[in-house]
């Protein structure tokens, strides 16, 4: 005999999880082996079994849709997570030689400084604005340095050295800080912003019908939208534009759950010219009853840390919950001391598995049976043993 169980008792069984990356070049089938070893990590750390299924692509490409699965002693959730792609977009950013990248991106750095926005990221959380001059720092530094060289030798072969010296570091700071990948971000940001990406327009109606698609699903417990860094800046857009054909439809039964990782939204909201975003943010922020969770670190500059973008935004409405996690705290000393060499690798930490448990897990996000925003973190709703802590067994068993 199956006990019937209350909304909040950890009866998550069928999820579907809609992903939306970050600005990466890492295709679809890059981002399910990433999401496939993250939730390993989960099962190791929580004792749990895991199974992740090959998938498929929609026939556009755009969408590769896989199931996942995580069992305890006494639960079982099935999910399937599907990837909304938008690496081509990326992808055709970085095609770009890198000279014209650089030349752009500090074209659009210094358009930051002198509209203002910096000055805004500055007060949203000043770590963020250390982020923005990140590019503009390395290009002046290895600018210095090149001159510096070429005045010690002096003559022609100071300039030739000067050149040689500036071209080098320019490659070192690709290489190793990816400096080409930055300005990339930016050039892409600004354009959005600006609305001069037509295939970004066309990305958000794609993801819009997704989202209205997942949201007709029979029999799913409970539909995750997930945006980690600029990934949910289109997902906001495109949920605004699926409410836009549907009022209604996140009030439908059934559980919804919003969910930015290191989100970029106050990156292009703060910029004057987006106003589309910002009317997207304005109405998520009065949609009744929507849970909307927001996850950051401090040690994540590529994030807004503590950064409410309802309240930075001067918004009227209701903002997500705010969730602060420390990296340092869900892995060992070794991929710690790794972590902190490179800030890219810290920003993808949302996305990729623990090694230490903690009340962030994005594995248990994806297949763990606890509702999100609403049952207790894993920490507190999982046993050593893999078990729902205090959960009658007759909750579980036929």
């Amino acid at each position: 005999m199956t006990h019937s169980r209350s909304p909040t008792a950890a009866n998550i069984r069928r999820r579907l999880v809609l992903h939306v990356p970050g600005y990466e070049p890492l295709g679809p089938a890059a981002q399910r082996d990433r999401l496939a070893r993250t939730l390993a990590c989960s099962a190791r750390v929580w004792s749990l079994k895991s199974a992740v299924g090959s998938g498929g692509s929609s026939a556009s490409g755009t969408v590769l849709a896989f199931h996942a699965r995580l069992d305890g002693r006494d639960w079982a959730t099935a999910t399937e997570i599907r990837i909304l792609d938008w690496s081509d977009l990326v992808a055709e950013d970085l095609t770009r030689p890198l000279p014209v990248r650089l030349l752009r991106g500090t074209v659009a750095i210094l358009g930051l400084i002198g509209g203002g926005t910096l000055g805004r990221y500055r007060r949203a959380h000043w770590r963020y604005a250390c982020f923005a001059l990140l590019p503009l720092a390395m290009i002046m530094l290895a600018a210095a340095v090149a001159t510096l060289a070429g005045i010690v030798l002096g003559g022609w072969g100071g300039l030739a050295l000067g050149l040689a010296t500036f071209t080098l570091l320019l490659a070192v700071a690709d290489w190793k800080g990816h400096l080409g990948h930055l300005c990339a971000d930016w050039i892409f940001a600004l354009d959005i912003a600006h609305g001069r990406r037509p295939s970004y327009t066309a990305k958000i109606a794609r993801f819009a019908d997704e989202i209205r698609a997942a949201a007709a699903e029979p029999e799913v417990d409970e539909l995750l939208l997930v945006g980690h860094s600029l990934g949910m800046v289109l997902l906001t857009e495109a949920v605004v534009a699926a409410l836009g054909r549907d009022p209604t439809l996140l009030r439908r039964p059934g559980r919804f759950a919003l969910v930015g990782l290191g989100s970029s939204l106050l990156k292009i909201a703060l910029m004057p010219a987006a106003s589309r975003l910002r009317d997207a943010i304005a109405r998520l922020a009065v949609e009744p009853g929507l849970i909307w969770l927001e996850y950051a670190s401090r040690r994540d500059i590529v994030s807004f840390h503590r950064a409410n973008p309802i309240d930075v935004l001067g918004l009227p409405g209701n903002g997500p919950q705010i969730g602060i996690i420390h990296p340092r705290d869900m892995v060992g000393a070794r991929v710690w001391r790794r972590m902190c060499l490179s800030v890219l690798r810290q920003h993808r930490h949302y996305v990729m598995g623990n090694e230490r448990r903690y009340f962030f897990d994005y594995g248990l996000m994806l297949c763990g049976p606890g509702a999100i925003g609403r049952d207790p973190t894993p920490d507190h709703l999982l046993g050593i043993d893999g078990a729902v802590i205090g959960a009658p067994q007759s909750v579980w068993a036929a």
